[in-house]
């Protein structure tokens, strides 16, 4: 038996399986082996309150997962670039991609202002505003998420083949 609720003008379906949560989130999971586990278990949480139509909270989440991949761009690169942590993390968001913009994908560095949206959001919009805006924020993420997982994907099928290379042209040093 289905017990039905309204929502601010929202069905939902109470004890639905699979939840709207569930199937929001497999269209995350191909991205959780490159999300560090932090990020995935608060990615996962902003589905699942989004889905429950808490929208503040799920702006939250979405903006902790957003400063960590930024963050971890800078922690991958800081030493090969010589940056200096006290200047990064005295900076505003949108400087802090302008300083990455060579290490972000160009999606993130062409919307830098989707953190600007996120903290709107927790700071201004109200719970319904936010899950207006939710699945937009999402995306954004899963965008961002695509493209360092289309960037890592050929960075190792670069050095694959540089390895089979470097065999080949052992093995034929080795014949001569």
């Amino acid at each position: 038996m289905y017990f039905f609720r309204k929502i601010d003008m929202v069905v939902e379906k109470i004890g639905q399986h699979p939840s709207l949560a569930d199937i929001a989130n497999d269209e995350v999971a191909q991205y959780r082996k490159t999300m560090a586990k932090l990020d995935a278990q608060e990615f996962h949480k902003a589905i699942g309150l989004a889905a429950h139509g808490v929208g503040v909270g799920s702006f939250v989440y979405l903006r902790r997962v957003f400063e960590r991949l930024i963050t971890n761009r800078f922690e991958e690169f800081k030493s090969a670039e010589g940056w200096d942590n006290s200047r990064f993390y005295a900076a505003r968001m949108e400087d802090k991609i302008t300083l990455l913009q060579d290490h972000l994908p160009d999606f993130l560095v062409r919307n830098r202002k989707i953190y600007s949206i996120l903290s709107v959001g927790v700071h201004a919009l109200d719970e319904k505003d936010c899950l207006k805006w939710f699945d937009v924020m999402k995306q954004s993420i899963l965008i961002i998420l695509e493209d360092d997982k289309k960037k890592k994907e050929e960075l190792a099928r670069r050095e694959l083949f540089s390895q089979a290379i470097e065999r080949f042209e052992a093995k034929s040093e080795n014949s001569s």
